[in-house]
């Protein structure tokens, strides 16, 4: 009998992972009526970077994830011609695929730090959410500097989503207030991970002093004895000695994220990155990381779909080769980036090759995926290494 229970919970992590799968490729239609009638028992999306959410008012209260039976957890895209559709059927919320239905599945309610203000008065909100299940997630600085200057990275919508009149996202955060908000999260809400992201400077050493500013400011507001358990995502600075300083400060997964794989695909697609920073600073970065922690702790996020499934399988390899973990979230086109119009998402062969290849180079070198089913939210990466696809 317990061999029984356990082969049921397997095959509906399986069914999971596809459902997931198709989400993150398709998408899925609107519902107005459902996401009214559920107001304020999911966790809203609330455009802190991104806009996924294609003919849906912003003002509008609508889920930004859902949970499927087995704790994956997968990110909501709105795209209005989608196969995929939501419904509620009598108390039990399904996804269904053309009428057919593929699962049932529940929101993930509101993170309860959102209930505070800081001593500023600032709703936390404004300044953090809660990304996955469980991981503490905000922008220092919630815009782009590459992009003011006509260098944003084609696939990115940060500036049109955070920069309209009626963003509810504080564009510039405080080290102060982000502190208050870990404290509030580590009181009221259960924390196993952050992920810190800075948006990006021109001057990429004045973004490295912004995130060390935070880090200071917050490690001993959360709940891991000083460290940053999770990722700090950033340029490399210009000043390689200060690279030492994430080791120093207790971060445990440092990033640059390359995006796409060869160097020229990163000239095109990142032109920001590529003229400010550089393809060879951000590998000999890599390099100076990788003395300090040793094999299989800094990582760098790939974006799949945006170049050739070759491509991209040849950059996990040389990125893991440098002792570097790789990993992606997959491409969906954004409202207001240079490619939401013009590149078409990836199809599911196309997402399953490239997951399978990431999961053999993590096998081989004895690497792990970011997170968990339940954080990484657009990425397959745990779904396939566990051999759930």
């Amino acid at each position: 009998m317990y061999e029984d229970i356990i082969l049921t919970t397997e095959n509906r992590r399986r069914d999971s992972a596809r459902v997931k799968l198709k989400l993150l490729v398709h998408g899925v239609q609107d519902n107005p009526e459902l996401f009214q009638s559920l107001s304020f028992k999911f966790k809203e999306e609330h455009y802190a970077y991104d806009n996924g959410n294609w003919g849906v008012d912003k003002n509008r209260l609508v889920p930004t994830e859902l949970i499927l039976p087995g704790n994956i957890v997968s990110k909501v895209h709105f795209r209005p011609d989608s196969p995929i559709s939501m419904r509620n059927d009598g108390g039990l919320l399904i996804i269904e695929e053309a009428g057919r239905v593929l699962s049932d599945f529940e929101f993930l309610p509101r993170p309860r730090f959102w209930d505070y203000h800081t001593s500023l008065g600032t709703t936390t909100k404004r300044l953090a959410q809660m990304y996955g299940k469980n991981c503490l997630n905000f922008n220092i600085f919630s815009g782009c500097q590459y992009h003011d200057t006509g260098f944003g990275c084609q696939f990115c919508s940060v500036t049109s989503t955070v920069t309209r009149k009626d963003s509810s996202v504080v564009i510039k955060k405080s080290p102060s207030e982000l502190a208050e908000v870990c404290d509030f999260a580590s009181k009221h809400d259960q924390i196993d991970h952050i992920i810190i992201t800075g948006g990006s400077y021109i001057d990429s050493d004045r973004e490295f002093d912004a995130h060390m500013a935070v880090i200071r400011a917050i490690r001993h507001k959360l709940p891991w004895d000083g460290r940053i358990r999770g990722n700090v995502s950033l340029m490399p600075p210009q000043t390689e000695s200060k690279l030492i300083e994430l080791y120093q400060e207790g971060v445990d997964h440092p990033s640059f994220n390359l995006e796409v794989w060869p160097q020229t695909a990163f000239e095109k697609v990142c032109s920001g990155k590529s003229h400010y920073v550089g393809f060879s600073k951000i590998i000999k970065s890599f390099e100076i990381l990788v003395h300090h922690y040793g094999a299989g702790r800094v990582w760098c996020n790939f974006v799949a779909g945006l170049v050739p499934v070759e491509d991209l399988m040849k950059g996990f390899d040389a990125i893991a080769e440098m002792g570097v973990i790789p990993g992606a979230n997959i491409f969906h086109p954004e409202v207001g980036s240079h490619l939401g119009n013009t590149l078409s998402r990836p199809n599911e062969d196309f997402i399953i090759r490239a997951y399978s290849h990431a999961a053999d180079v993590y096998h081989r070198f004895g690497y792990k995926p970011f997170f968990n089913t339940a954080i990484l939210r657009n990425s397959l990466a745990n779904e396939v290494y566990e051999g759930l696809i």
